[in-house]
């Protein structure tokens, strides 16, 4: 007997194209999610369009069969309307039947006392609470996700035999030692002792090893950090995507790469940096002045990786930042003025990206123009976002999408780097 899926209207604003994820299975939406999917069709940003596109969809539906009773998609996938109402006075404890949780619920319940295998697919904690109580399966639009929190980017392997080998030859076969990688996948090999051996990178069949790299003369503190740079450093990689907790140092490492590739070894002709105008906490409003004033409240972070960068060459810091501003070689951008825009032959940083929601991170990424290469970074346990989690947020869903493609490498770094009390903080808070 295939299973049924009941849809909240939660589910669908989150993806209005939820109900293609069930493969050989049932999935009903019940006729009061159309009637809230309406009221919010009309709401601004994603939750408005979400709605657009969901009854857009479902109408394009209707007209391939009869909703009601149900229409077949691809996969064995049957998707209906269930156009009951139903009377909670034949449902006691069920609430008001006015409400549309109270609907939805009592819908679910219905199909599973005619002996239906039923789950109820909502965001609504509360409402899934309630399913469980009455006995249903019950589970969030985003834990059909693949992935358990995030793809990590890294394995770690007890091998002294691979680890030897990986550093005598430089190179080593993951199928001799019966690993299983996605590309550009990082693989630390440590003794028994738990001390590092080697380091490599899973590219065209073998695992390389990563060497020590200097970008403008700065070295990686860690592991991790010299696989983050390998990658960035790597032209065969068009997208590196690095996650991380405060302090582990993802933003100064992208720079100092940056500052080689662009300002060294003149591979790409400029940098250009977005990042996200979301505060933490209270707003403080009004910013005067002109574009670069308003801009330079937000880039502060950067400026701060700068310092420390631009500090280990002659000259104020300050000065030479400004001199490669002017010249276009650095370059601080609005997100709100992409839209239409093509980037040719420029490295993209896109810091703080877990604040940016998976529509407009599609419209970010496909401003790469030819010879572009697009880094995005950020840290999916502190999003300021009230309408991003860590799940569905902009970082996280690139992850996800791209872990599987040769151009694009990911990495989650893990260990502290900017002080004791960063790191602490970030362990215990």
């Amino acid at each position: 007997m295939p299973k049924t899926y009941v849809l909240d209207t939660s589910a669908l604003l989150d993806n209005p194209e939820i109900y293609k994820s069930f493969p050989n299975s049932i999935v009903v939406i019940p006729i009061v999610v159309i009637n809230e999917l309406d009221k919010k069709k009309l709401s601004p940003a994603e939750i408005g369009k979400n709605a657009r596109v969901c009854i857009r969809t479902l109408d394009q539906l209707s007209c391939d069969g009869d909703i009601s009773t149900g229409v077949l998609l691809d996969e064995n996938i049957t998707v209906k309307v269930d156009v009951s109402y139903h009377n909670s006075a034949d449902y006691s404890g069920f609430g008001d039947p006015s409400y549309a949780d109270t609907q939805i619920l009592i819908c679910a319940f219905d199909l599973l006392k005619k002996g239906e295998d039923v789950t109820l697919v909502s965001n609504d904690l509360n409402l899934r609470l309630k399913a469980k109580a009455r006995g249903m399966n019950a589970t969030g639009s985003e834990d059909k996700k693949t992935f358990n929190d995030l793809y990590s980017g890294e394995q770690v392997v007890v091998s002294e035999e691979a680890g030897a080998e990986l550093q005598q030859f430089g190179f080593l076969n993951p199928n001799d030692f019966g690993l299983t990688l996605h590309p550009n996948e990082c693989v630390v090999f440590k003794n028994e002792d738990g001390i590092d051996i080697a380091q490599g990178r899973y590219s065209k069949g073998n695992i390389n090893l990563i060497k020590k790299i200097y970008p403008w003369s700065i070295a990686s503190r860690n592991a991790e950090q010299s696989c983050a740079m390998d990658m960035i450093m790597d032209p065969n990689i068009d997208l590196v995507t690095l996650t991380g907790v405060a302090g582990t140092g993802k933003t100064i490492c992208i720079l100092a790469c940056a500052l080689e590739l662009v300002l060294n070894k003149k591979i790409y002709n400029k940098l250009v940096i977005y990042r996200p105008i979301q505060p933490v906490g209270n707003d403080l409003g009004y910013l005067p002045g002109e574009l670069s004033d308003k801009l330079s409240q937000w880039f502060s972070a950067v400026d701060d990786c700068f310092e420390v960068l631009f500090s280990t060459k002659s000259g104020d810091w300050k000065a030479n930042l400004e001199l490669y501003k002017k010249r276009e070689k650095i370059n601080y951008e609005a997100i709100t003025y992409i839209r239409g825009r093509s980037i040719p032959n420029a490295l993209i940083l896109l810091d703080e990206s877990q604040n940016i929601s998976k529509q407009d991170i599609k419209t970010i990424m496909t401003r790469a123009g030819e010879g572009s290469k697009i880094i995005l970074s950020g840290d999916i346990d502190q999003i300021d976002s009230k309408n991003l989690d860590a799940y569905n947020n902009g970082l996280s869903y690139v992850v996800e999408k791209f872990k599987d493609y040769d151009l694009a490498g990911h990495l989650i770094l893990t260990r502290g780097e900017r002080s004791r009390l960063a790191t602490l903080s970030s362990e215990i808070l």
